[in-house]
């Protein structure tokens, strides 16, 4: 089963890529993760997509982040784990990806229930989606 559609996904990075760098929160999957390797973040943290890579079908559109303002480190996360305000330009697409992506990775798992209140969700109207 293909997962990503290449023609949205190119177009999709070529629109981030060009008002880059842009401001995310992580999810809590994001911040736990980070949580174990030492870097503790609230969930209003906001990080900054610094770089947009592609990792394939397999692994989506991945983004490299800037921790912090004053950082040094960087640390790269599939778009999926990240949120974005839903008053940016871009909220709508990429909101879409996630939801369709999140959606094709769990019918491929075998998570037909969690596809199914994933198509079911609509999104905030405010803050971060």
């Amino acid at each position: 089963m293909t997962i990503d559609n290449p023609q949205e996904v190119k177009s999709l990075i070529k629109k981030m890529e060009a008002i880059l760098p842009i401001p995310v929160r992580g999810t809590p999957e994001l911040l736990k993760t980070l949580a174990n390797q030492g870097d503790k973040y609230k969930p209003d943290h906001e990080f900054l997509i610094e770089k947009i890579l592609y990792a394939g079908d397999e692994g989506g559109i991945s983004c490299v982040l800037k921790l912090a303002p004053t950082a040094k480190s960087l640390v790269c996360a599939s778009l999926t784990h990240l949120k974005i305000a839903n008053n940016h330009p871009l909220a709508d697409e990429i909101q879409v990806y996630q939801k369709k992506r999140a959606m094709l990775l769990a019918l491929e798992d075998g998570k037909k229930g969690k596809a199914k209140r994933l198509a079911q969700q609509s999104r905030p109207k405010k803050g971060f989606g």
